[in-house]
């Protein structure tokens, strides 16, 4: 029995349709995969093999460019030794020396170079011998000979020419211009073996991109090449010279025509091979111009002259010893060397260039095989797997079309799967399931939402009567559960709303009586401000006739008393001026009667000055912070008032004793008439009291100019007053008809009459039902009253006064 689950088991595990979607994607993706991983494996063995080639490549020009190098500077040797020969200067042995320092430092770092090539260090060390064995049995003894001869008589017009070293300039600048070349040359060398690795580096590994990189390398290899053969056909031509001036044997000429041949040909050449580089191009024409020119001013009259002199009888054994030619023996056998060296090099360059290619050839064609190989292979896994993947989703698609449609009895296939189509098939049953349940659910919601109409319906109708002012509109009916808490919260707004505009009734109605009463006090006291513009006006008047009266007694005050000093001059000689005397004291009895009813007119007016700067001060006090100016105003009336009665009752006293002793002396001239002399003292003394009348009707005349000053005052403050008090009326009737527009509007409520009459006033609950803004009339209610009963005690005071 067990035996038989495992096998079951094994057999579910390796059935295909129960593999996992990832698993098929990476069983279609791996053999692809691994194909690729295996082409980048190979393509990374060839490169570094292809990078290896090119390594040993370069190994191998650098190694051609050293052996060069070496036979040049052998050539150098041999130029230096063959123009020192000639000259018999020094000077001519400088490139025989540095081409000696040059020649054998090379020859070391070429066997360190080649020192994996035991037959190539042997050819080297040949070639090290033959030329130390050429220096010495050729070199060192014809320098030495050339030393012990000296300047030759036959000679002198040669050496001098060629101690002038005209060549030698040409020669420098040819150098130059070609160690130009050559730098150049080796800088791109440098540049695209530097592109060629990188290109390895970053993979671009395609036939043509390797092509391309090696050849634009040989082709800089090719160049410097070409420019180092040019040099030495140079030397070979200086050589070649030398050595027929020396020797003066026309064989010794073949050098220097056959290097003149190879340059012609080999710049020629070059141009075209540089041709995509302009700069070098000029270079190798101004090369060509400068051996041109050195061959012709220099080289061609040097070969004409020698030719002229021949062989001369003190250079007769040099040219013997020159014309044995045994260096030309050790110098052939060098180059033979040298050559064949190169030879072997350049055949190892070749073969290395051709295992490049090779490699690059096969490594394109097995990328390609594989690549075609990896196609196949993916395509068919994916076939196969997306066919599977694709009949299982289809299967459930079909099943998804149905159940969008509604039919929740559809069967669902694959539930059985063991992959995501599987997973997905029971995903689906699970949804049928829930969508079973949820049409049993919106069933339910059906029945929910008839409820809610019905709770809407009735809420809407209540929501309607408050709308048209009906605060007493109330919801009776029950509502189910959830909606239970909305009708009395319904419920609790209404009361609370018909509670509230109930309170804005009241205040209403406050605020109407109050205005009315405001309105009816500022009428009478409008009435009463006009009647007391109208008596201060009247009294202002009186003010200036009394002010006129007092100016005339003191005017006649003053005429008196000129007159009594008139009658004391004349009191001696005539009794008729006692009668006049007599006559003008009963004048002045008169007088003083008028100036004593005067006195008590200015007493009486001062009174009732007084009494009106206290009502003043009473009603500047009354109207507070814009009253406090006309209060100072009023006081300072009172206190002028109270001074014009004092100064008005101390005139009255000094004319009732001025009446009393006026009397006195009418007796006194009645009784005894020829006592002048007694009474031109009393005129005397009289003239004195009629002085102090004067001084006194002059202050009482000023008192009363202040005074009028301030009735004018208190004039055109009762003027303002009663401007003022305009304006209050207009703006209680304002009120008043504000108040009145205020209760027609709140009357179209209509509100329980037990709650308008029963409910206190409750303002902080008004406040937080309606908000602090909205009762603010309210708030200013009280205000209102007391400026009512302040106009009623108000009235009362006026009626009072």
């Amino acid at each position: 029995m067990k035996t038989s689950e495992s096998t079951k088991r094994r057999n579910w595990i390796f059935k295909f349709s129960n593999w996992s979607t990832k698993a098929k994607v990476l069983v279609a993706t791996a053999a692809p995969l691994v194909l690729t991983l295996g082409i980048g494996i190979v393509a990374q063995m060839n490169l570094a093999k292809m990078a290896e080639t090119s390594g040993w490549v370069e190994h191998t020009q650098k190694v051609l460019k050293q052996g060069d190098t070496i036979v040049a500077s052998a050539v150098d040797m041999e130029t230096g030794m063959r123009g020192y020969l000639l000259a018999g200067e020094e000077t001519f042995l400088a490139p025989y020396h540095s081409g000696e320092t040059n020649v054998y430092s090379s020859l070391d770092s070429l066997r360190t170079t080649v020192s994996d090539n035991p037959p190539q260090v042997e050819r080297l060390a040949e070639a090290e011998n033959i030329l130390r064995e050429w220096q010495s049995e050729v070199a060192e003894q014809q320098i030495a000979m050339r030393r012990a001869i000296g300047n030759s008589q036959t000679m002198v017009d040669l050496a001098r020419k060629v101690q002038k070293a005209e060549g030698k300039q040409y020669f420098d600048r040819f150098r130059a211009l070609a160690a130009e070349f050559i730098e150049v040359e080796e800088k791109l060398l440098e540049q695209r073996t530097s592109e060629f690795y990188k290109l390895l580096d970053r993979g671009e590994t395609t036939g043509a991109t390797i092509r391309n990189a090696m050849g634009m390398v040989n082709h800089t290899h090719e160049v410097i090449e070409q420019a180092l053969s040019i040099v030495g056909a140079a030397v070979d031509m200086e050589t070649g010279m030398r050595g027929f001036l020396l020797a003066g044997k026309e064989e010794f000429l073949e050098p220097y025509e056959a290097g003149g041949q190879a340059i012609e040909s080999l710049i020629q050449n070059l141009a075209e091979t540089v041709s995509d580089n302009p700069p070098q191009v000029e270079r190798l024409h101004e090369i060509q111009t400068v051996i041109a020119e050195w061959r012709a001013k220099i080289v061609v009259p040097m070969l004409d002259l020698r030719r002229e002199i021949g062989n001369a009888e003190t250079m007769d054994d040099m040219a013997r010893l020159v014309g044995e030619e045994r260096g030309k023996h050790f110098f052939d056998q060098f180059r033979s060397i040298m050559s064949e060296f190169a030879s072997i090099e350049q055949t190892l360059m070749q073969e290395r260039r051709q295992a490049n290619v090779e490699t690059s050839s096969n490594t394109r064609f097995l990328i390609l095989g594989a690549v075609a190989a990896a196609v196949l292979i993916g395509a068919a896994v994916s076939l196969i797997i997306g066919s599977s993947i694709g009949n299982a989703v289809r299967a459930v698609t079909q099943s998804m079309g149905r159940l969008a449609e509604g039919d929740t009895a559809v069967e669902i296939t694959g539930q059985s799967r063991g992959d995501e189509v599987g997973a997905m098939a029971r995903s689906l049953n699970v949804f049928r399931n829930s969508l079973v349940r949820e049409k049993e659910l919106e069933e339910a919601q059906r029945a929910r939402d008839a409820q809610q109409a019905e709770v809407v319906r009735e809420l809407s109708g209540r929501l309607s009567d408050l709308s048209r002012g009906d605060l007493t509109a109330n919801i009776s009916q029950s509502f189910p559960e959830d909606y239970e808490q909305l009708r009395k919260d319904f419920n609790t707004t209404a009361a609370t709303l018909s509670q509230t505009v109930s309170q804005v009734i009241s205040a209403s109605s406050s605020i109407r009586n109050g205005a009315a009463e405001i309105s009816q006090s500022s009428d009478d006291l409008s009435n009463r401000t006009e009647s007391q513009a109208a008596t201060l006006e009247e009294t202002a008047a009186a003010l200036d006739e009394l002010t006129a009266s007092v100016k005339s007694a003191a005017e006649g005050a003053r005429s008196v008393e000129s007159i009594m000093g008139e009658a004391r001059a004349e009191a001696e000689n005539s009794g008729i001026i006692v009668k006049d005397a007599v006559s003008a004291m009963t004048e002045i009895e008169q007088s003083s009667a008028k100036i004593s009813q005067i006195i008590g007119v200015i007493d009486d007016i001062a009174f009732q000055t007084n009494l009106l700067a206290l009502n003043a001060g009473v009603e500047a006090a009354r109207a507070g912070e814009a009253g406090r100016g006309f209060a100072v105003v009023a006081s300072e009336v009172r206190g002028l008032a109270q001074r014009s009665a004092d100064a008005a009752t101390e005139i009255k006293t000094l004319i009732n004793d001025g009446s009393k002793q006026v009397t006195h002396g009418v007796e006194l001239v009645g009784k005894a008439g020829g006592a002048l002399n007694n009474i031109v003292e009393r005129v005397n003394h009289i003239s004195q009291l009629v002085s102090d009348i004067a001084e006194g009707a002059a202050e009482q005349s000023t008192g009363l100019g202040e005074i009028n000053t301030g009735v004018v005052q208190l004039d055109k403050v009762t003027q303002q007053n009663a401007a003022m008090v305009e304006q209050s009326t207009a703006a209680g009737h304002m009120l008043s008809g504000d108040a009145t527009k205020l209760a027609e509007l709140v009357a179209r409520f209509k509100i329980r009459e037990e709650g308008f009459a029963n409910t206190p006033y409750d303002r902080q609950a008004a406040e937080a039902t309606l908000g602090g803004n909205e009762w603010q009339s309210t708030e200013h209610a009280p205000s209102i009253a007391t400026a009512s009963v302040d106009g009623n005690a108000a009235k009362d005071m006026w009626q009072e006064f």
